[in-house]
């Protein structure tokens, strides 16, 4: 079908009944069936042969396994890891160490925003391990799993779209490049352009300032505050009426009481190591000559390197286990209750996918991109461009088909009525694109945040929105203003401003809580022998 209004109904749909009935897999079904129809003008064969069709491409992808797998694949690993280390005994011993070191609820909560803008190379991995590595700290201190979903989220996208040397800078410094030798745009390069836009970046910059005040703090507003008076009054960590969530140990299965910190530290050690070292191996093979860091980072696989590095983490939480002569049906148990745990998560994903590929393919992006006129005022074209960026990549679920879809026509519009605007479009394109791939639940970053903090998807989506929307707000103002002046620095200051402000308003309402932190009870039946 061609692209029209009727091409907003699948994610609109899929978005309100997830919101509504909270009942994910049923609303993306339903996405995914409302857009194959759609797509084949209501001819059930055609639908059913474009679902397969959109179904193989998934899972196979130039004649190998997709990157999508992969990610299944390391999800999974991921709940078998987790079980692991809990029957070793590591988390109760390095829940009981890190009492000593991480002793209020706002240290407790830099943890995770630290380890996110440390891992700054891949979101996926950030959003993954940077959960699974702090919720052990994060639930001694009585820190709700929607905060941890939170700091987890507002340190992958944000910060990852802020760094120069990176897999994202590439791809967006190789589309600019396009952008401007089409336009005949000599004065600078795509790389140049994508340095001068950083500071116009405002959403990214806003939501990272704005999880530090949340963690420094203690801010809670919304169905967040909910959360949190849960948490630290009755230790309800997460909405338990739901079910279980992704990644949750089994409550049944049985603890070492001779586990050592080495048990948890030296697995995740492990699993960033080999990452890493695979990542930058991957990315010199398929490099020309000397590499540079930024040829290195185009050119790997980070999606590859975190399933190497997480079967390596797995094989030596096993190995240590076996060391222990620990019984292999108490093995067996915690594998298969790590595949169990994160089943329903890697459902939601896949089906996550299906949905964003179907919307894609609807042409949602090219029929809200061609919404904008040239007769538009210009001063309001960056702020105009921010909304339709993050509504695009909201319904969408994807930054990379926002940034291909909205960079060359902001580029263009830009650079035929005002050369001076260029810089401030190319920022407000890309802010808006992560603010929707941040608060989106079909965004695969949105998905493994929840999955990595363990918490359920729509909980996540649902508390991180108001935090999102504060940032998006002080950003409007300062795409405004840029789109005034035409200068960075002003825009800049105005969002600092407004976001500024906005923050001293929240803290003043926001109640404090300080949970007396403890070692006890960290994950089900902690402690309990083999």
């Amino acid at each position: 079908m061609e692209p029209s209004l009727l091409s907003l109904l699948p994610p609109l749909v899929t978005i309100i009944c997830a919101v509504v009935t909270k009942r994910i897999l049923i609303s993306l079904g339903l996405g995914i069936v409302l857009g194959a129809l759609l797509y084949a003008e209501w001819n059930v064969g055609n639908a059913l042969t474009f679902v397969w069709e959109v179904v193989s491409g998934l899972v196979i992808a130039d004649g190998a396994v997709s990157e999508e797998v992969i990610i299944l694949a390391v999800v999974v690993l991921i709940g078998v890891l987790t079980s692991f280390i809990y029957v070793s005994g590591g988390l109760l011993a390095f829940a009981s160490w890190a009492v000593t070191k991480v002793r209020t609820r706002a240290q407790a909560q830099l943890v995770p925003v630290v380890v996110g803008i440390v891992v700054f190379f891949d979101d996926a991995f950030s959003s993954l391990v940077g959960g699974s590595v702090s919720r052990s700290i994060t639930d001694q201190h009585r820190i709700s799993r929607a905060k941890l979903s939170y700091l987890v989220d507002s340190t992958a996208a944000p910060v990852i779209i802020l760094v120069p040397i990176s897999g994202w800078a590439a791809f967006i410094a190789a589309t600019m490049t396009g952008i401007l030798e089409e336009n005949g745009a000599t004065d600078m390069n795509g790389y140049e352009a994508f340095l001068r836009t950083i500071p116009t970046m405002l959403y990214p910059i806003m939501a990272l300032l704005l999880v530090v005040a949340v963690a420094v703090w203690s801010i809670d507003f919304g169905p967040m505050r909910r959360h949190e008076q849960l948490a630290v009054e009755q230790g309800k960590l997460y909405d338990e009426s739901r079910g279980p969530v992704p990644g949750e140990v089994d409550p049944d299965l049985p603890a070492r009481d001779d586990g050592k910190i080495g048990d948890l530290v030296w697995p995740i050690a492990l699993l960033f190591g080999v990452t890493v070292v695979v990542a930058v191996w991957l990315g010199v093979a398929g490099s020309e000559g000397t590499p540079s860091a930024m040829d290195i980072l185009s050119n790997t696989d980070v999606i590859l390197a975190l399933f190497l590095g997480t079967v390596a983490a797995t094989l030596m939480a096993a190995i240590r286990l076996l060391a222990r002569r620990t019984p292999p049906a108490v093995m067996g148990r915690a594998a298969w209750s790590g595949v169990r745990s994160m089943l329903m998560a890697a459902a939601v994903l896949f089906l996550a996918w299906t949905t964003a590929e179907i919307i894609g393919e609807l042409g949602v992006g090219e029929y809200l991109a061609g919404v904008i006129n040239e007769n538009l005022a210009l001063f309001l074209l960056p702020l105009v461009l921010f909304v339709l960026a993050s509504f695009i990549s909201f319904s969408m679920g994807s930054t990379f088909g926002t940034f291909g879809l909205l960079l060359p026509v902001a580029g263009q519009i830009a650079l035929s009525l005002d050369a001076g605007l260029l810089i401030p479009v190319f920022g407000a394109v890309l802010a808006g694109a992560i603010f929707g791939d941040h608060t989106s639940p079909l965004s695969d970053t949105t998905i493994l945040s929840s999955i990595g903090s363990g918490i359920h998807l729509m909980d996540h989506t649902i508390t991180q929105l108001p935090y999102a929307l504060v940032a998006a707000a002080a950003s409007a103002v300062g795409f405004v203003v840029l789109g005034l002046t035409e200068n960075t620095w002003l825009g800049l200051l105005a969002a600092l401003i407004a976001l500024a402000l906005a923050i001293a308003v929240l803290r003043a309402r926001s109640p404090q809580y300080e949970a007396q932190p403890t070692a006890e009870g960290v994950g089900p039946a902690a402690g309990r022998p083999v």
